[in-house]
């Protein structure tokens, strides 16, 4: 950790505040509107699909990466899928895109070798449908607080799975979650990347946080643009957080 006065225990200040303000805003607007420019915030994230204008709004707010989602055929919300159209139109505008597969990834039983090898094919094969270059990431949501041991040797199952039908193939695995989960899995070589889910009661959040080990940190949910958003601080350490163009 650095020490302090140091440079890096200098510049970790800002961010610190800038968090702990963007919490505050976040808890008293939570699914309220927000739509600023805020040179701090890189990405956005959301699970319906993206129309003209709502890539104009994003442009004029200073956004530069689009996330979105790889789900089963039975998606969880309708129109939640990326699909080629919209991908072509996310890159026609300028935008980066980085993806996350989620099927119920908030549901403990979803965390297993059998679903880890369904996750891992599916999302190859929207992959390739939006034409996804080798060396991005694919994200995988562990959308809970689990730390108990048993909890944790599931999700070590899944993302033991993930890896071994990803191998060759040329993607990174990242992960989103907990900052307990984040470092079980980034230390254990299961996952490259970290995104650090909004929730801070999630286990390890502020300690996580503050090692800066993560890619992107998601705020709490808003509106903008006509559509339901969670705006994303991305880590100026880390600047290759799996995102990718055309």
């Amino acid at each position: 950790m650095p020490t302090a006065g140091s440079p890096a225990a200098r510049s970790a200040e800002p961010v610190c505040v800038l968090l702990a303000s963007l919490i505050v805003w976040a808890s008293t607007a939570q699914a309220g509107y927000y739509c600023a420019n805020d040179p701090r915030i890189e990405a956005v994230d959301l699970s319906a699909p993206v129309d003209q204008g709502f890539l104009d709004t994003m442009r004029g707010i200073g956004i530069k990466t689009i996330i979105r989602y790889y789900d089963h055929e039975d998606e969880t919300l309708p129109g939640k899928t990326l699909r080629r159209d919209e991908r072509n139109l996310i890159s026609a505008n300028g935008f980066k895109t980085a993806v996350v597969f989620q099927h119920h990834n908030n549901q403990f039983a979803s965390f297993n070798a059998l679903r880890g090898r369904q996750d891992a094919e599916r999302s190859l094969t929207h992959a390739r449908e939006n034409s996804q270059p080798l060396g991005s990431a694919i994200y995988f949501g562990v959308d809970g607080p689990w730390q108990a041991a048993y909890e944790l040797a599931n999700v070590a199952a899944y993302f033991r799975e993930l890896k071994e039908r990803l191998a060759g193939f040329g993607y990174r695995i990242g992960v989103y979650g907990s900052g307990l989960v984040c470092n079980m899995l980034l230390s254990t070589g299961l996952a490259e990347l970290c995104w650090l889910g909004a929730p801070t009661s999630w286990p390890d959040y502020h300690a996580y946080y503050q090692a800066r080990k993560w890619g992107l940190a998601q705020l709490r949910p808003s509106r903008c643009g006509g559509r339901s958003v969670d705006f994303n601080l991305a880590n100026d350490i880390v600047a290759d957080y799996g995102q990718f163009a055309r």
